[in-house]
């Protein structure tokens, strides 16, 4: 393809990903999923609030404000927030150990990079799979929890294998890494989703923003700073960066076993979803 060809099938998938969006979004007006009413209602209704106030003013929170308001109010946000954290660790650890054993194997830049395209090319390929041949027809007969705490389960074994591994191999390295990712990619972001659906509105509209920024965000910069400080204050190599993933691959285990505890079934979020949908229905009448 070339530099010219790449840039010309990037182009194409955003126009593709333009014209989804703009299908899902009429979908979603069609069938009355769209939350901008009652987002404005509640914007309007806060002014209204902020005006007869005694202060005669409005407040605004800072988003750690709003975080910690949001996780005392709806624990499994809370739970969802540390669960992030924990997967963007091991993410940020598996890449480091990827891209350390990739250069030790191949040195060269142009043979490096073509591999590493391919690479996560498959990754692709692969979630894409999961996401739309597989997950479907697994959630037909499992709950949620079930599949949140078998996500980690998979991660673990591979960062075992490797762990017991002196010096692990280039692909049960990109193998675990692409597991990780595509697991990421396809079952967690379902799963994501999915806790935020029998929630109101104000806690899916607040907890996708302090989520988004702080857990996604926090998490991977966070763990690559501290990743930075052992790598060159202790000389951690491939060994260790092993043991460490295997490590925060049993702390997100852990913290996942405790989000799937707060995660409701299917039926259970069916039924809050309902409620929510028919109050919100008698207000607009």
């Amino acid at each position: 393809l070339g530099l010219t060809g790449t840039l010309g099938t990037a182009a194409a998938m955003l126009a593709l990903s333009t014209v989804m969006t703009e299908s899902a979004y009429g979908i979603s007006e069609k069938y009355g999923f769209n939350p901008a009413e009652e987002h404005d209602e509640k914007i309007a209704a806060k002014k209204v609030a902020a005006l007869e106030s005694s202060e005669g003013r409005k407040i605004e929170s800072s988003l750690f404000r709003k975080a910690a308001d949001l996780f005392a109010r709806v624990p499994v946000l809370k739970a969802l927030f540390v669960e992030i954290l924990a997967s963007q660790g091991v993410s940020t650890i598996l890449n480091v150990c990827y891209v350390t054993k990739l250069s030790s194997v191949i040195p060269d830049d142009k043979e490096r990079a073509g591999w590493s395209g391919k690479f996560f090319a498959v990754i692709n390929v692969v979630s894409g799979f999961l996401q739309f041949g597989v997950l479907p027809n697994l959630m037909k007969y499992i709950e949620p929890s079930t599949l949140w705490r078998l996500v980690p389960l998979i991660v673990l074994c591979f960062t075992a294998n490797m762990t017991l591994d002196k010096d692990p191999s280039l692909y049960l390295v990109a193998g675990t890494f692409l597991t990780m990712k595509a697991m990421e990619f396809s079952a967690r972001r379902m799963l994501d989703e999915m806790v935020y659906v029998p929630l109101d509105f104000d806690s899916r509209y607040v907890g996708k923003e302090v989520i988004g920024v702080l857990g996604y965000r926090f998490g991977k910069s966070g763990t690559s700073l501290a990743v930075s400080a052992l790598t060159s204050q202790l000389n951690f190599g491939l060994s260790e960066l092993s043991r460490l993933t295997c490590v925060a691959s049993l702390v997100w285990a852990k913290c996942t076993w405790s989000l799937s505890n707060l995660v409701p079934t299917k039926a259970e979020a069916e039924e809050a979803f309902a409620k929510i949908h028919s109050k919100s229905g008698k207000k607009r009448r």
